[in-house]
C-alpha cells in the first residue's frame, strides 16, 4: 500500500508539519500506516489518512471552524458510523460556517454532527429546475379550436404572469378576441366575441343564423 509521509503532504498540500504533529498528538488525525515511533521517526499516512487530512484542513484552515468542531464532529461519526475506517475520507459533509452536516441516503435529509439531529434539505438546483419548468408551462401559448355557428376558429391563448388574466385571440379573424380571468371564462368571452365579430360584418344573422352570403363563401 502506497504510503505518504510528512514532508511530502507538507510540500504537496501546503499543510503544516506542526498541524500534522499536532492533529496526531491530540488523536485526531494519526498515522495509520506507520504512526510516530520516538524522535526522527517517520510517519506513514494512507491515502485514507490524507483524504482526512486534507478534510479537516478545509474545515478548519480554510473555512474558519474551530478545530474543536471538526473534532467533535469526527467523535459523533466514529459513534454513528462504526463500519468506516476513515470517516472523514468516506462520507460528504456540508458546512455553513457554523455546524457540519452529513449527507445522507435521503436528498431531502442531512445528518447535523454537532447537534446531533436530522436537519431538512432543500434542493435547490431542482427547486429552480421546477420553477423554470413551470413557468414555461404556464406562459406558453396555448391553441384551441372554438366552434361558432356552426364553424371553427382557431384561438391562441396566452396568460399574463403579471395579473393572472387569460388573453385569447382568434387568427381567423385579425382584431378579434377578448380575456377572462379563468381558461373557461376566456372561452365562453372568445366565442361571445366571435359571434358578435361575424354579426358584424355581416356572416351571421342577429339571431346567430348563418345569412346566405355567409353560406356562399
Amino acid at each position: 500500500m502506497d504510503g505518504y509521509g510528512s514532508r511530502f503532504i507538507t510540500e504537496t498540500f501546503g499543510i503544516p508539519n506542526s498541524a500534522l504533529h499536532y492533529w496526531d498528538k491530540t488523536n485526531l488525525i494519526k498515522p495509520s500506516l506507520r504512526p510516530a515511533g520516538g524522535k526522527g521517526s517517520r510517519r506513514l499516512y494512507s491515502f485514507q489518512d490524507l483524504v482526512q487530512i486534507l478534510v479537516v484542513s478545509r474545515l478548519s484552515r480554510d473555512l474558519g471552524l474551530p478545530l474543536q468542531r471538526v473534532r467533535k464532529c469526527l467523535a459523533f461519526l466514529e459513534r454513528s458510523f462504526p463500519h468506516l475506517e476513515a470517516p472523514l475520507a468516506e462520507v460528504t459533509l456540508l458546512t455553513d460556517g457554523d455546524t457540519i452536516f452529513v449527507v445522507t441516503d435521503d436528498p431531502n435529509k442531512a445528518l447535523d454532527t454537532l447537534r446531533e439531529q436530522f436537519v431538512w434539505s432543500l434542493p435547490l438546483g431542482a427547486i429552480l429546475r421546477s420553477t423554470r419548468e413551470a413557468l414555461a408551462a404556464a406562459t406558453a401559448p396555448r391553441v384551441e379550436t372554438l366552434e361558432v355557428a356552426g364553424r371553427q376558429f382557431t384561438v391562441t391563448m396566452e396568460q399574463d404572469p403579471e395579473d393572472g388574466w387569460w388573453v385569447g385571440l382568434v387568427k381567423e379573424l385579425p382584431g378579434c378576441g377578448s380575456q377572462g380571468g379563468t381558461l373557461d371564462e376566456l372561452r365562453e368571452m372568445v366565442k361571445d366575441a366571435i359571434h358578435e365579430y361575424l354579426i358584424a360584418r355581416g356572416d351571421i344573422a342577429d339571431d346567430g343564423q348563418t345569412t346566405t352570403e355567409a353560406v356562399a363563401l
